[in-house]
Formats: structure tokens, sequence, C-alpha cells
């Protein structure tokens, strides 16, 4: 009783356990944190499943990607014995720096253990439909698997670390919804999106021409490729042009939640070619 490594075989009971916070996380995208950190996941157990924890580790990188504990579960402290384990298994694995996008309700326990509060996210659940839809830009051409390495490269300036297997792994789940564009046979710019319960994450987007058009031909491309219903994507409230290009689209649903870091800082601090994180539990 009490911790162990979250397995396939849980993944069920920790999305039944978004969908009660209202999250609606599929097992599917439970998955993906398996496939990425086998051994960074946590279920507290104690005669039935009470919580559990995700957790990533980018070279020098951790992050915290859910921390959610039942109702049943509450008053016991359980979330803080999710936390330590997580922290102690991104820690053995050599991050010296965490992230992780907190719920309000959960700053104070976060501070308690190091966390700080850097920046700030705005969230945004978009609804699309054939208005929407502008035409493809010229510029914007669907990302290759060659153009990998040099996305990752590019990944790493923005995020702070090597994210290499993140990107492969967004990269087969939206192929035909990654497009890049080129300048003098260079990617300055990328966006990618895939499949989610009810619509589509959006991110990351990144654009390192310093035009907005630029940043908005990516994004009109990409939703050109959608089909109708909802983007579920996040950009910093310092970059006012990511903000001002996706109030272009309707907004089902907006709110803030800030993003706290334990050690050295990541994320550039030019946050104005990176328009979209690619999503809360991945970093």
């Amino acid at each position: 009783m009490g911790l162990r490594v979250l397995g396939k075989e849980d993944v069920g009971f920790a999305a039944s356990l978004t969908v009660e916070e209202g999250w609606h996380y599929t097992p599917r995208e439970l998955e993906v944190m398996l496939r990425l950190d086998p051994a960074g996941s946590f279920i507290y157990e104690d005669e039935e499943r009470l919580g559990f924890a995700t957790s990533l580790t980018y070279g020098n990188t951790g992050v915290l990607g859910h921390l959610v504990v039942s109702k049943r579960g509450r008053g016991r402290r359980i979330g803080e014995s999710l936390l330590r384990a997580t922290i102690d298994h991104m820690t053995e694995r050599g991050a010296r720096s965490m992230i992780l996008y907190a719920i309000e309700e959960a700053v104070t326990l976060y501070k308690r253990y190091g966390f700080t509060v850097r920046d700030e996210i705005s969230c945004a659940h978009l609804h699309i439909n054939d208005s929407h839809r502008h035409q493809m830009s010229p510029d914007c051409v669907p990302m290759q698997e060659a153009d990998l390495p040099e996305v990752v490269e590019l990944d790493e300036m923005q995020f702070g670390d090597n994210r290499r297997d993140l990107i492969k792994v967004l990269y087969h789940e939206g192929r035909q919804h990654s497009f890049k564009i080129e300048r003098d046979g260079r990617i300055v710019g990328y966006i990618m999106a895939r499949h989610d319960h009810e619509g589509y994450d959006l991110g990351p987007w990144a654009c390192m021409t310093g035009n907005p058009k630029d940043a908005e031909a990516l994004w009109w491309t990409e939703l050109s490729t959608l089909e109708d219903g909802t983007i579920y994507m996040g950009s910093f409230f310092k970059n006012q042009e990511a903000l001002r290009i996706a109030e272009k689209v309707p907004k089902v649903r907006g709110w803030r939640i800030p993003l706290m870091i334990r050690g050295e800082e990541r994320y550039t601090s030019d946050l104005s070619s990176l328009f979209g994180i690619a999503a809360f539990e991945l970093g």
C-alpha cells in the first residue's frame, strides 16, 4: 500500500479521475506520458487507488504534469506524498529545474516545495468552423520527418532543454497538422496540433522571423486542416501578438494559469517568438 509507479493498468483510473476534476484527459493522452517516461508517474493506493501524479524529464528539466487526488483521499496529505515522489524521481534523473502549470488551489502547496510563480499563461478553448478557415498560406508547407532535428533545435532554444522524444511523438500523432516556414533553406517558424478528447491540442507554435504576419500565416494554415470543433491552447501573456491572433476565433472559455518553477529558469526570456506551448502536462 502507499506509493507505486503508475502502470498501463492504471491509465483508465487516472483518466477517470481527470474527468471528475473537469480536465477530461483520455487514456491515450496519459499513455503518451508513460511512453516518454515509464517510471515518472505514480499512484497512491490504500485498499483502493486514491490519486496519481505524472512527470517527464527532458535533460536538466523536469515537468510535473498532473497531480490529482480523489475526493475520498483528500485531507490525508496524499498530494504531498505524490509531489515528493515526482520531485525525487526528476532529481534522480538529473533535473536542475522543475516546472509546472498550477491551478490556483494548489499554488500554496507547490510553494512549500520550493516552486515560485515566474510567469502567467493565457489558456483558451476556441471553437472553429468553416467561417474561420482562411486560405492556406503558400509560405507554409507540411513538415517532414527529416525536419525534426531542426525543429528540435529551435524548440530547445525556446524551452531551454532538448525535447527530441516529445517533438517526435507530437509529429507522429499530428503529421497532417504540422507545418513550417522556411527562409534561405532554414526553418524559421512551425506549428503543430494533435487530436484530443473534444477537438485539438495546438502547439508548439513558434515563429522566429519577427514578423507577426508569418505567425498568423502558420495559424490560419493550421486551422485550415482542422475539422469543426474545439482548439485547446496556451500562450504566454507576454506575447501579445499570440493573444491578438487567437482572438480572431470565438472563445468558448478562457482562464489564466501560473507557471511555477523550482530551480533554474526555463523558457527564453524573450517570448516574442513563442506563440503557443505544447501542452501543460508536456511542458
